[in-house]
């Protein structure tokens, strides 16, 4: 029986496994896959009990096919397990005790989990850009200040942006399909190599290789519609002024961050600033609120904080002064 802290099926849980193993294996199966994987990483009876059922309904397809099995479907009048909640899961616990005895419910409710292969949390520092390599072979590069968290089992991989950006460069693996969460949206890979980052203005997607479809859950346990799909070159980027998403190309050399450069190409100067105080401890400021909507166009090193503001202040006529606390601010002349 199933316990409060425990790994096992409750019965509820079965219950709710049978309906999504129903949903997951008829034509609008991807639809629900963001809906499915989060009910399943919610609770680990819920993952016991989506692979107790799985096991179940191989049993009852090979039973079907036995003279015994036959001849209780007829009984019943069920194709299978899997019409009818209350019959399924009677039938499918019949299964079991036929084919191995009422000692294989305890084996298959402790050993037919998908086991976690990996999961936590991966993390950079202020300033620091770290690549990491996942359970799957999937390289990963974080940005500054920049956190994932994983969990990836035998059926899926699933990654969420906790804050930063991400460079994914992602194994493919039919059989587990690799998605990444950020703010809401869910980006679905389809063996690529993609960026995504969480900014003020939201989630940005930038695919360099492959392809990648997003989507967006409108509310809780509504099915998930695409937004879009990117080719190579194609930024996603949520505007929330506009009232909606928008793909655009990418601008050359955005994808240098790797390297600490950012690229603009008409970029106001508040979102620069914004981009390069990630990097460091001592802060740009604007002194004058007008400076925020200047346009800069250029690639620049992110560090040191210093060279940054006197390219700037080259490049735009200002000037900088050092406050007491050693705050970097930006001038107009």
């Amino acid at each position: 029986m199933a316990t409060s802290g425990g790994g096992h099926a409750s019965e509820a849980a079965r219950r709710e496994a049978a309906a999504w193993i129903a949903r997951m294996h008829g034509p609008d199966a991807e639809m629900s896959r963001l809906d499915f994987e989060r009910w399943r990483a919610r609770n680990p009876r819920n993952r016991a009990a989506y692979a107790e059922m799985e096991q179940l309904s191989r049993l009852s397809q090979r039973l079907g096919e036995t003279a015994l099995g036959r001849a209780h479907l007829e009984q019943r009048r069920h194709p299978s397990f899997l019409v009818g909640p209350g019959a399924r899961i009677a039938f499918a616990t019949l299964v079991v005790a036929l084919l191995a005895g009422a000692a294989a419910l305890p084996l298959l409710r402790g050993g037919a989990t998908a086991p976690v292969i990996a999961a936590g949390p991966l993390a950079t520092g202020l300033g620091e850009i770290r690549s990491f390599r996942l359970a799957d072979g999937t390289r990963v590069i974080l940005d500054t200040d920049s956190a994932i968290e994983q969990e990836f089992t035998t059926q899926a991989r699933v990654v969420r942006l906790v804050r930063g950006r991400a460079r994914f460069d992602v194994v493919h693996d039919a059989g587990r399909p690799f998605m990444v969460e950020a703010a809401g949206r869910a980006i679905f890979d389809r063996g690529t190599l993609f960026d995504v980052a969480l900014g003020r203005k939201g989630v940005r997607v930038s695919l360099l290789r492959g392809a990648v479809e997003i989507r967006n859950r409108a509310s809780p346990g509504s099915d998930v519609a695409p937004v879009a799909r990117l080719v190579p070159g194609q930024v996603f980027a949520d505007a929330p002024a506009a009232g909606a998403a928008q793909v655009s190309a990418a601008p050359g050399g955005a994808d240098q961050w790797v390297r600490y450069m950012l690229s603009y190409d008409g970029a106001s100067l508040a979102d620069v600033v914004a981009d390069a105080n990630r990097y460091a401890d001592r802060k740009i400021s604007l002194g004058e609120p007008e400076l925020a909507t200047v346009r800069v166009t250029g690639r620049f090193r992110a560090t040191p904080t210093e060279n940054l503001a006197a390219l700037l202040a080259a490049a735009l006529n200002l000037r900088v002064e050092r406050t007491a606390h050693g705050e970097i601010v930006l001038h107009k002349r």
